[in-house]
């Protein structure tokens, strides 16, 4: 029985406890002080004119309605920051492209191997080719790399090479004014043919080069030249250029423009060194015997070095205005005319500059004792 009544006391204590503590435990809502009122602000400044601490100045507040009063570290952060304009940063232009776009834009960049420009067609993107640029530049999941095909050059070329450069890298501009560098250039329907840049993921083995289609869609040939009085007419080669071929090149298109160039007169029985790399139809025994017959000097070229022929950068250029933003052609009939008017056009504002370039192209060679140079790049554009 006693025992009876002592549990029942127990428990009438607990459950007093109890409510004293929720009655006595405000709501965290309570615990949280209203803002600062207009009229509170004003008495703050009122108040801190005279001089006061903040400590002073919470005390002579005038009450709430609660009977509180903000504290004087409440009093404090306001004099802070009192007079510190607020900036809002005003958000920029809608985003033209969603996330769920911007992330197929990139795996169709890298999957179809896409340039900028061919992106916003192929994609129909309401933006610009600069906008995508942007976006693949700041995407940590591609990385930009060029293409780049590296010609091999054998302990034996790389040694006729560095004696070339030396040999020739003090000649004066006047030696090279009277130089004709030739090449031919191969243009394709779908795009330069070899150099070009490509968006990759940084992540995982680089994928294999892709053709958009078969033997790039077509392409055609030309042999061209420059000296330093200006570029000889484009010839479009029908074919591969073997020997015979390019004999009737050299007959018909080369001696007659050549000929007619204002060279030195102290020169009369050969006015011009021409140059010529060692393709199979360029140094066939006929082909030798023909400028041995004409009297024409060649210059003694190393194999190998495409990266020392200014002409090659000439093409680059050429090949980088037909084919401008990834421009691309359906028929050869479509690109052969812009060939033929950037060859007249654009090409002949960068010879002075290309021959000028030989003293340096030589002692690019010497330092790299021979071996490819910066300018190998170029050859592939």
């Amino acid at each position: 029985m006693g025992s009876g009544h002592v549990q029942e006391d127990q428990h009438i204590c607990c459950t007093r406890a109890q409510d004293r503590d929720q009655v006595q435990r405000p709501q965290a809502s309570e615990i949280m002080a209203p803002r600062l009122s207009d009229f509170e602000k004003g008495q703050i400044d009122a108040l801190h004119r005279l001089l006061l601490t903040p400590r002073a100045i919470a005390a002579r507040l005038r009450p709430r309605p609660d009977k509180t009063r903000p504290s004087y570290k409440t009093v404090e952060r306001f004099l802070k920051n009192r007079g510190r304009k607020r900036v809002v940063k005003k958000p920029g232009p809608a985003r033209t492209i969603s996330p769920k776009l911007e992330r197929r834009l990139i795996r169709h960049v890298i999957t179809d191997r896409l340039t900028s420009a061919q992106a916003v067609t192929e994609l129909q993107l309401a933006c610009s080719a600069r906008t995508v640029r942007r976006i693949l530049q700041r995407s940590p999941e591609v990385r930009i790399i060029a293409q780049r095909r590296k010609f091999f050059i054998s302990e034996k070329n790389r040694v006729k090479r560095l004696a070339f450069a030396r040999e020739y890298v003090h000649k004066p501009l006047s030696f090279w004014k009277n130089v004709i560098f030739s090449d031919e250039k191969i243009f394709r329907l779908d795009g330069p043919h070899g150099y070009n840049k490509t968006y990759q993921r940084t992540r995982g083995p680089e994928p294999a080069p892709t053709m958009r289609r078969h033997s790039g869609g077509g392409s055609a040939m030309f042999w061209g030249a420059m000296s330093w009085h200006g570029l000889s007419t484009l010839h479009r080669v029908q074919g591969s250029l073997n020997a015979e071929r390019y004999r009737q090149v050299m007959l018909n298109v080369m001696m007659p423009w050549a000929l007619e160039l204002p060279w030195r007169l102290d020169q009369p029985d050969c006015p011009f060194i021409f140059q010529q790399d060692n393709a199979p139809g360029h140094a066939a025994l006929s082909t030798r015997e023909l400028f041995d017959t004409v009297g024409i000097a060649l210059l003694d070229w190393p194999a190998r070095s495409p990266d020392l022929n200014p002409v090659e950068n000439l093409w680059a250029i050429v090949s980088r205005r037909v084919h401008w933003q990834g421009r691309q052609f359906m028929r050869l009939d479509d690109m052969l005319p812009v060939i033929y008017d950037c060859w007249r056009t654009e090409a002949p504002k960068y010879v002075e500059a290309l021959f000028e370039s030989m003293p340096r192209r030589l002692q690019a060679c010497i330092d790299a004792g021979g071996r490819q140079t910066k300018y190998q790049f170029r050859h592939y554009s």
